[in-house]
């Protein structure tokens, strides 16, 4: 018989035993069946030892630590994945059936940049890692396997007030700026309509350490981040495969009479990903494509009618005490603001133009691909501490002028369950055609905006900072 399997069938026998003494005992044998429960009892107890130093013993298990890490940079605590919600701390509530939740993080930090022309920004600034934001989430069951959803999320600086995805609130006159979508989930997945994080933007863990923010060569590149009018099916992970599928028809096409194109708003943006999961192993692909408009006023074509895409292909792998990202890119998503050669993106970080247009069809820039590769790899010092480091290239690929390479190291301390420091150092170095500069989740209230503190410059950042969430 197993040891395990004795411990019932000892203490069946010491109830037994009890339950058998009869009203007229005597004395004597009373106190020799008492010292047999105690004989039995101390051998439940010597068992109960042995298996847990058997199962302490066995091949492979884990050590369970005396603290559970609270957080980490490349898991955002504000992720709305796809399935059922669920209470996720004091600021949940549940009332009519419904559960909701109110959300978010103030992230604020010190900033000190240098060009290698020699000039120096100093800067308090907001959303290293989390651009500040507050939201309400929640939902409500149907019927089994059913229930509506719903995220409004609105994004500011902690330092300004000011609301908006951009640093000076240029946008700002949206109340829930970053997303705002109503959504049903079913036992296949989960359908969404409205304002959306992209793919790209929802998968920030698993491209680097910090979460694809403050340092990422990744990030300085432009990240597509969230379109409005967005429909999109998020599927539930079968044998370790998700996959999200967008479609974005904000500003669609009115169509005159003759068939000429009204008006150029159209965004048209698609979007596909596909993640697989098994064990500590993650690999995904995601992709995102803009087309120009179909013609202007007067029916015309585009002068430019080539798509804008960003391909984004990753890996990685949790080996326990850390993590280790590999992450590649291949995009026409930047292009010149008139001053630097790398300052905008026809994509749109936010998904919002002055102008409603997303990609014009009128800039030579979507002719000029990059690949971009980078790596990365983290270490858990201890259940509060984690240290991270990242390296990666941008190569242009059609003019072979507007290269660049940079690298990133960072700290991040858990003060508390929900209050975290942070210290990081980065590089950003241009080739002489090139004009990156540094980046973070959140727009940069202050940065190097001429070209000789950019093009062909060295760019180095100290940061340090403090966020807190809710």
């Amino acid at each position: 018989m197993n040891r395990c399997e004795k411990i019932p069938a000892v203490l069946m026998a010491a109830g037994l035993l009890s339950a058998a003494l009869p009203q007229y005992a005597k004395a004597s044998d009373i106190d020799d069946l008492n010292a047999k429960v105690q004989q039995l009892s101390a051998q439940v107890d010597q068992l109960k030892q042995q298996q847990d130093a058997a199962a302490a013993a066995k091949p492979g298990a884990p050590a369970k630590p005396a603290v559970q890490p609270t957080w980490r940079p490349w898991t955002p605590p504000n992720y709305t994945a796809p399935g059922p919600a669920v209470n996720n701390g004091p600021l949940s509530g549940a009332i009519f059936g419904a559960t909701f939740t109110f959300y978010g993080d103030i992230d604020v930090y010190a900033n000190h940049m240098k060009s290698s022309s020699g000039h120096t920004i100093n800067e308090l600034e907001d959303g290293a890692i989390l651009t500040s934001r507050w939201g309400f989430k929640g939902d409500k069951p149907l019927a089994p396997g059913y229930e509506m959803k719903f995220d409004l999320e609105g994004g500011f600086n902690a330092l300004n007030g000011k609301f908006g995805d951009s640093a000076n609130g240029t946008y700002g006159g949206r109340l829930w700026n970053r997303q705002a979508w109503l959504g049903l989930l079913t036992p296949a997945g989960e359908f969404r309509v409205g304002r959306q994080n992209s793919t790209i933007q929802q998968m920030g863990g698993e491209i680097d350490y910090a979460g694809r923010n403050l340092g990422g060569v990744i990030n300085y590149f432009g990240v597509p981040s969230r379109y409005d009018s967005d429909i999109s099916f998020l599927s539930n992970r079968f044998f370790g495969f998700t996959v999200q599928l967008h479609y974005s028809l904000a500003g669609a096409d009115v169509v005159a009479p003759n068939g000429n194109i009204a008006n150029v708003g159209n965004q048209k943006v698609y979007q596909f990903m596909a993640d697989y999961k098994q064990g500590p192993f993650t690999a995904g692909y995601m992709e995102i494509v803009g087309e120009p408009p179909a013609g202007g006023t007067n029916g015309a074509a585009p002068k430019y009618g080539r798509n804008v895409v960003y391909m984004n292909p990753y890996v990685n792998y949790d080996y326990g005490k850390g993590k280790i990202w590999l992450a590649g890119v291949r995009s026409n998503n930047n292009g010149s603001n008139g001053t630097l050669p790398n300052g905008t993106q026809p994509l749109s970080n936010t998904g919002v133009t002055a102008t409603g247009t997303l990609v014009t069809g009128a800039n030579n820039d979507v002719n000029t691909f990059y690949n971009i590769g980078q790596i990365s790899a983290s270490y858990i010092i201890t259940n509060r501490l984690v240290v991270g480091g990242l390296y990666g290239v941008i190569r242009d690929t059609t003019n072979h002028v507007k290269n660049n390479h940079g690298y990133n190291l960072g700290v991040f301390y858990d003060l508390f369950k929900d209050t975290h420091v942070y210290g990081m150092y980065d590089v950003v170095k241009n080739d002489q055609g090139a004009g990156f500069t540094q980046a973070a989740s959140g727009g940069l209230l202050n940065n190097f905006k001429t070209v000789n503190d950019v093009v062909g410059r060295t760019i180095t950042g100290y940061q340090v900072g403090l966020m807190y969430n809710f």
